[in-house]
Formats: C-alpha cells, structure tokens, sequence
C-alpha cells in the first residue's frame, strides 16, 4: 500500500512538471507571436538614389539628390568622385540629408560623380546616376541692384554685366538666407526682373550671374535689396470734384494708380486756427456731404497703402 502511494506520488510530480513545462512553452509561444516571426528585411539591399544634378557656384560644386527609400534602417550616402580614372569615396552623408558640397576642384577639369546608399547592416545600392562637371571661370557679381514700386508690379533691375552673361535672380522672406532655386524657370537674358509685389511682409532680393552651357556656372551675389510695404508711399489722389443737389454735396476724385491703395482718407477744415480733421475712411474715391450748414469748409484727399499715407491733395471749398 505505501509502495502504491509513493507511486502515484511520483507520477503525480512527473505530471505536474510535465504541466508547468508545457505552460512555459505555450507562454514562449505566444510572446514570440506578438513579436512576429524574424525576416531578412534588414539586409535588403536600399533603393538606388535618383536625379543627381550639380550646380557649379563660385567656389563650391553643390551636388544634390532623391532618394524614395524612407526605411529607418538607412545610414545614409557616399560620394564618390573621379577625375579621368576611378571613383574615390571622398564623403559621407548622413541620411536625411541629399546634397553636398566638394571645394576640392580646379576649373578646366572634369569631373564625375555619383552617389550610393548605405543602411545600418552595411548593405550597399547600386549607383546613382553619374553626372560631369567641368568647373568655368565664373562671371563677377552684377552690380547696383535697385527696384522700383510701381502701380501693380516691382520692377527690379541691375547693371548689365555683358555679352554672353545671364542671370538669375533669388528671392526670401529670411533676410540673407537663399536657396537653390531661382524665382525665374529661365536664365534672364536682360539686366531687369518684374515680380508681384508682396504687401504683407519685407522680402529680399539677390542677383546672380550666370554661364549657361551644361552645368549650371554662377558667379557671387549681388548686393541685397530689401522691399517692405511699409515703405510704399501712394500718389497723392487728383481731379477732385463737387456735385452740389438739393439734399448733399458730393466730392469725387480719381482712383489711385496703384493696386495697392487700400482706402482713402477725408479731411475737413472749418476754421483756419483748427486745421484739418479726419472725418472719414471711403473705400471708393467719393465722398458725400449729407449736413447742411451754411458755412465754407475746405476738404482735402489722401490715399492710404499698406501702411504709409500719400501727401494731401489739392484743396477743394464747399459751401453747403
């Protein structure tokens, strides 16, 4: 009977352990479920980097690329350069990133390059498309960069640096900090640029002279310009008229010929040792004179811009 009961103990441990096992394995199971099971996708090989292009400006050979593989596990770029034999590795970029700048050249020499991605597991893309640049002697900086104001447009213009010399011109909102890319999709071939005309806020203007054979040669900047609103200043409005009927005087002028008025401002003088008051803001060139009072008033007009006030106009005499 105790040999019977030691047995069943002993079966009873195996059994319980034999549970607990099989617990442990289905508890692996499913934790390693949640995780999913191991791939080779950290070892693909990264997309191919597209559209490698270069800009030769002053002293710098800026390159510049695409690149649609978004994987977290991309490290980032080489370029590779060659000068009539093999290609060098000659940087690293990191990813995020989709240019670079090489001082390292001479004008007169060619030069090839292309670009390669790189992820964390070291597995490299094919080349990129491979590009020559062959530096020139870049053009001076234009000079005596100006803009004009003018009814609906800005008219920018500079000194005409020759024969055989283009031009781009940059714009920004960030005083001294331009990009790549010209406001004009075209090298001008004329020294003047006519742009809109921006009344929210200043902007800044720059001009660049440029080769145009293949590459892109551009030489320094021109001075920097700025245009504010703040500093547009309307013409004094003109014509002004009177239309007297039996219930109201009716003053009118004519419409400023600037785009950018924004309302006009009506002044009245009733006597000499007060001066001129404002007493209204029309929108339109007319204003109407609705109260009779038997005695002369002096009215004169100013046109309101963005936020300057043009000089008075010419005084008219009312006598309602």
């Amino acid at each position: 009977m105790i040999h019977d009961t030691r047995t069943i103990f002993h079966a009873s441990c195996i059994m319980y352990r034999a549970s607990f096992l099989l617990l442990i394995i289905c508890l692996t199971l499913v934790s390693c479920g949640k995780k999913g099971p191991p791939t080779l996708k950290a070892y693909e090989k990264p997309e191919t980097p597209i559209n490698l292009t270069a800009i030769h400006r002053e002293d710098k050979i800026i390159l510049s690329w695409s690149h649609t593989d978004k994987r977290k596990n991309l490290n980032g770029f080489h370029v590779f350069k060659s000068e009539g034999g093999e290609f060098k590795n000659i940087a690293f970029v990191a990813a995020g990133r989709y240019s670079y700048e090489d001082t390292d050249f001479k004008t007169g020499v060619s030069y090839r390059y292309k670009i390669i991605a790189q992820t964390l597991k070291n597995v490299f893309s094919d080349d990129s498309n491979a590009i020559t640049v062959k530096p020139e002697a870049v053009p001076p900086a234009p000079k005596d960069l100006s803009a004009q104001v003018g009814n609906n447009a800005l008219n920018i213009s500079w000194k005409d640096s020759g024969n055989g010399i283009f031009y781009n011109i940059y714009k920004t909102s960030d005083k001294g900090k331009y990009g790549l890319n010209p406001m004009n999709n075209e090298p001008l071939k004329t020294s003047s640029y006519t742009d809109n005309l921006e009344l929210t806020k200043p902007v800044y203007y720059t001009v660049r002279a440029i080769l145009t054979a293949g590459i892109r040669h551009e030489g320094p900047p021109s001075n920097e310009i700025e245009v504010n609103p703040s500093d547009f200043t309307p013409s004094k409005p003109r014509g002004l008229q009177t239309i007297t009927a039996e219930d109201k005087t009716v003053i009118t002028w004519e419409e400023n010929p600037e785009t950018w008025t924004t309302k006009y401002r009506v002044y009245r003088k009733t006597a000499e040792a007060e001066g001129f008051k404002l007493v209204a803001e029309p929108f339109t060139p007319t204003f109407t004179i609705r109260e009779k009072t038997g005695k002369k008033h002096t009215y004169r007009i100013t046109a309101v811009g963005p936020i300057k006030e043009s000089p008075p106009s010419e005084s008219v005499v009312v006598d309602f």
